[in-house]
């Protein structure tokens, strides 16, 4: 055989083991290819899915924030919506007639005094309201009840306040508009807090 056949040989067999191994890299690197593609897929599941969860808790979050903003303005609103409708109400008691105001106040009176010697503490306005028949007519009605009537009116209170403390031996009786409100907004917001949660 001569030296061109054995090159020719050589050179055959050559562009055949390039061309054999050129195919084997080439299915290799389709397999890596593939391979790299299915792991980018689920890298992007894994992604896309912790995206959605990380965005369904902020939403959730978002959506909790606001909800609780809102009941804390409504909170806000109710609360001043309470403070008007007390102070309405405070100033219409506080501006009752005269007679109407003393019919009320004697009906307090006659249900909390039970000795009759207690002492009635009010407003020097109220003091001139409750002198001479007001105070005849209590006495006259406590000692129809069976209490001896000793009750005595003392001008102790601020000018603006109205009602009255009772002032028994060893304890007070608060009857005071102001008094009253005050109770009845404590009572009131505990309310409207438990209605809000």
């Amino acid at each position: 055989m001569a030296l061109e056949d054995i090159l020719r040989n050589i050179k055959a067999k050559a562009t055949q083991e390039a061309k054999r191994i050129k195919e084997e890299a080439d299915k290799e690197g389709e397999e890596i290819i593939k391979r790299a593609r299915e792991e980018a897929n689920k890298v992007k599941k894994s992604i896309l899915h912790q995206l959605g969860s990380q965005a369904k808790d902020e939403k959730r979050k978002l959506v909790i924030r606001t909800r609780s903003d809102e009941r804390k303005k409504l909170l806000i609103l109710k609360r001043k919506l309470m403070d008007e409708a007390f102070r309405e109400a405070e100033r219409k008691l506080s501006s009752l007639e005269k007679a109407e105001y003393l019919s009320l106040i004697k009906r307090s009176l006659l249900s909390n005094v039970d000795s009759g010697e207690e002492e009635i503490i009010v407003s020097p306005r109220d003091e001139e309201w409750m002198e001479g028949n007001f105070i005849k007519s209590l006495r006259k009605s406590l000692k129809e009840a069976g209490t001896t009537e000793e009750v005595r009116l003392s001008p102790k209170l601020g000018a603006q306040e109205r009602g009255f403390i009772l002032k028994k031996k060893e304890m007070e009786i608060n009857c005071t508009f102001s008094n009253l409100f005050l109770s009845l907004r404590d009572e009131l917001e505990v309310e409207v807090a438990r209605r809000l949660l």
